[in-house]
């Protein structure tokens, strides 16, 4: 069936968001297959809009008196109620798009593989009947989208991706601080960023989330670039944010580079996993349904085991 689109709407941007969606939709059901999977049990079910009938839906959802005023057929879809409202804080500051000068190599642009990840995850946490919302942001909030359990929501979570320009530098205190307010009751919030910030507050606001007592879990993504800096010869590195350009050979600062890196995302791994926060480092030549396959199915494990 052929929908009408508005001339206004660029086919670019819908080609785009059609990839964005099915890559998404690939990841997690590639995960759920073979999973046991089952709607939270009590939960209760309200009205939350309709829809065009198409062929395959349910036909006990049409509202018949609507058909007779209207002589069209629109199906009741539900919005159940949640266990969990999660939000995704998405870093859409400017080092987010970065990707290697060298064309031949396979590691993916980080926003790009960031918002799949970001879609992924929306894509799941809608399909077990819970609630998600998207928060992007760079020294301030860009855009939040609140969490929501509607069929529908994941297109609106799928738009804001796509249209995402990386700008600016990142603040985590300001918009964690923002955002803790805005989430009330169990909630779950899911930073995704290569978490290059000069501030050094970051173990302070993640101590926020928690004292809101919101589960927290951050994925770290780097450019495999980023970690081994393996540029030859004399080499200018401009800014994607706010820093002065860089002239140098990397030959001579490439290792220390590396384990001063390598020291970081030790840190980073130990302090957040003492205050109780999941911590994925990806670097974007790492296969992304493989990695985060992974995660899911041993943070499946931690839960039985702990419950």
């Amino acid at each position: 069936m052929a929908e009408n689109v508005s001339p206004s709407v660029d086919p670019e941007i819908l080609s785009k968001t059609s990839s964005l969606k099915i890559r998404a939709r690939t990841l997690v059901e590639g995960f759920l297959s073979g999973q046991h999977k089952s709607p939270h049990k009590g939960a209760s079910v309200e009205f939350a809009e309709y829809k065009p009938y198409s062929p395959g839906d349910d036909i006990r959802h049409i509202d018949w008196k609507a058909v007779g005023k209207t002589d069209k057929y629109h199906v009741k879809q539900f919005e159940q109620s949640t266990n969990l409202k999660c939000t995704i804080m998405l870093d859409s500051s400017g080092s987010m798009a970065y990707e290697s000068p060298n064309k031949k190599n396979p590691a993916a642009n980080k926003m790009e593989y960031s918002r799949t990840l970001a879609a992924a995850l929306s894509y799941l946490i809608l399909n077990q009947f819970d609630a998600v919302g998207l928060t992007t942001f760079n020294d301030k909030t860009i855009s939040h989208i609140p969490p929501r359990s509607k069929p529908s929501h994941f297109q609106h979570i799928i738009h804001d991706l796509e249209n995402i320009t990386p700008s600016g530098i990142t603040r985590f205190d300001k918009v964690i601080d923002s955002l803790s307010e805005r989430i009330s009751g169990r909630g779950m919030a899911i930073i995704i960023s290569d978490f290059f910030a000069r501030e050094d507050n970051l173990t302070k606001s993640l101590k926020l989330l928690s004292s809101r007592g919101l589960e927290t879990i951050l994925f770290h993504i780097i450019h495999p670039d980023e970690l081994l800096l393996p540029f030859e010869g004399d080499v200018v590195f401009e800014s994607l944010e706010d820093d002065p350009s860089v002239g140098l050979d990397p030959y001579d600062i490439r290792d220390a580079y590396h384990n001063l890196m390598i020291e970081k995302i030790d840190s980073f791994k130990n302090s957040f996993q003492s205050l109780g926060i999941d911590y994925v480092f990806l670097d974007t030549s790492q296969s992304l349904d493989q990695s985060l396959n992974y995660y899911l199915l041993k943070r499946k494990s931690l839960q039985k085991w702990r419950s």
